[in-house]
């Protein structure tokens, strides 16, 4: 690594980074989770599209990920712009595109306008958003974590904060945005609003513009990677690298390990609002589980960081996974009616699953220096963005599913009121498909081979190869 690194001697690694990117999850976490857990709402109950035809559009811009995710990725590993930078830069030119694309996924005004316009209005502007915009954000800024330090202490110290930072734009907005966009009809039952939709998409934007360039603001890519010359040149092709990657145990059991949580998570999002409309009969509640969701989070950080240190990060991960599934398994089970006690099973179910998302990009980055020490190859923008990929495919899966599941359930869009049938269909889709997504990533992690002992030996190759 010495031919192909140098330290950049700057500001000493410390707090002021791990806030800035702790900002850089927040704002990207905002615009995400808003379309994530809102935009199906928004287009069945405000829109009157059909769930299934939603979930397809979801599905689609997913492939074309495929292309965008790992392109961004490849030009990152592969480019520097005049000052050598590989990651920041794209965090200032693409912030003001995405947020005025994410704005412009909730224009109400076309809701008279014929369904085929509609949709094809959608299609447009969620590919706009999530394909290309958020891509030529988000990737840049998970692959940062790598360069603005070399030590894997700090890094993991990064992995925690950017959690954190998820975690406080996706409270935010479950406790803020239930209370905003539902007003009440005639006989008194809640009904989304086009008009608030509207506004919270502008508000949200604009902190989110804020809070991403602060992150480009005050990070600093310490260590500076090299164009890959002579005899490694053969794997700055895409398809080598991509291929390699896929014949990497590390990275295939971190990758199905992520899909599967990504998948949870993507449900829980996207069915919190439903679970609490219509099963439950609560909205005002639904924030509250946002609440729950980050207290369990937020407990499970000084628990990842001290025994993630003491026993390894794979370790700990397996025993956090254990408790979300089978807290899960319990309240669906149990078929949860109230409220609260369904409230002290999410708990536990998000304090597990915490001790593994804030590890989550300390264990990606072990992944790249394990694939780097095996392939002798630089590519941690474009593992990023494979990982990412992963990820977000899961999530349209998921969301496609879910949106299929509202129409195949009889779940009637316009409706204000749904049938018995219908409601204990959306409890069995919002706690069994993540009961089950929790136990195959499980599974993922159980098998993942970077145990502490690897990786403690990956470190002192690394370290070696530094001097």
């Amino acid at each position: 690594m010495s031919n192909n690194t140098k330290e950049i001697k700057i500001r000493p690694f410390g707090v002021l980074d791990k806030l800035a990117y702790m900002m850089g999850d927040v704002g990207c976490n905002i615009v995400l989770t808003l379309a994530n857990s809102y935009l199906l709402v928004f287009y069945t109950k405000v829109m009157g599209v059909s769930g299934a035809i939603v979930g397809s559009i979801f599905m689609l811009a997913r492939f074309v990920d495929a292309f965008t995710d790992v392109f961004v990725g490849r030009v990152c590993d592969t480019r520097t712009n005049k000052k050598g930078e590989r990651y920041r830069y794209w965090m200032a030119y693409g912030s003001l595109p995405l947020v005025i694309t994410s704005t412009l996924m909730y224009n109400y005004f076309l809701a008279a306008a014929p369904m085929t316009i509609k949709v094809i209005y959608l299609a447009i502007t969620y590919i706009l958003f999530g394909s290309i915009c958020y891509t030529a954000v988000n990737i840049p800024y998970g692959a940062l974590s790598n360069v603005v330090t070399s030590d894997t202490t700090h890094r993991a110290g990064l992995s925690t904060w950017r959690s954190v930072g998820s975690q406080i734009g996706g409270v935010i907005l479950g406790i803020v945005i239930p209370l905003v966009i539902y007003v009440k009809d005639a006989d008194g039952n809640n009904i989304a609003s086009g008009p608030r939709f509207f506004v919270v998409s502008i508000i949200l934007g604009l902190v989110a513009l804020a809070t991403i360039l602060f992150c480009w603001k005050f990070s600093i890519e310490r260590v500076r990677l090299k164009n890959q010359t002579g005899t490694e040149k053969k794997s700055d092709n895409s398809l080598v690298v991509i291929k390699k990657c896929f014949t990497d145990r590390a990275l295939l059991m971190n990758f199905g390990n992520g899909i599967f949580i990504y998948a949870a998570i993507q449900i829980f999002m996207l069915f919190n609002q439903y679970i609490f409309l219509d099963y439950f009969e609560n909205t005002s509640l639904s924030g509250l589980a946002s609440i729950v969701m980050f207290l369990g989070m937020m407990a499970s950080a000084p628990v990842a960081t001290i025994f993630g240190k003491k026993i390894g990060k794979k370790e700990v991960s397996v025993i956090g996974l254990t408790i979300s599934t089978l807290a899960y398994i319990v309240i669906f089970v149990t078929r949860v009616s109230n409220p609260f006690l369904y409230f002290i099973g999410a708990f536990f179910a998000f304090f597990g699953l915490g001790i593994c998302s804030m590890l989550s990009f300390a264990i990606l980055n072990d992944c790249i220096d394990n694939y780097y020490l095996k392939t002798n190859t630089n590519a941690g923008g474009t593992v990023y963005a494979m990982n990412s990929f992963m990820r977000k495919m899961a999530g349209a899966v998921c969301t496609g599913v879910g949106g299929w599941s509202l129409t195949w359930i009889g779940y009637a869009e316009t409706a204000a009121v749904q049938t018995e049938a219908v409601k204990q269909s959306v409890f069995n889709i919002a706690i069994g498909i993540p009961a089950v997504c929790f136990g195959l990533s499980l599974v993922f992690m159980i098998f993942f081979p970077l145990n502490k002992k690897r990786v403690e030996e990956n470190n002192s190759k690394m370290a070696e190869l530094s001097k």
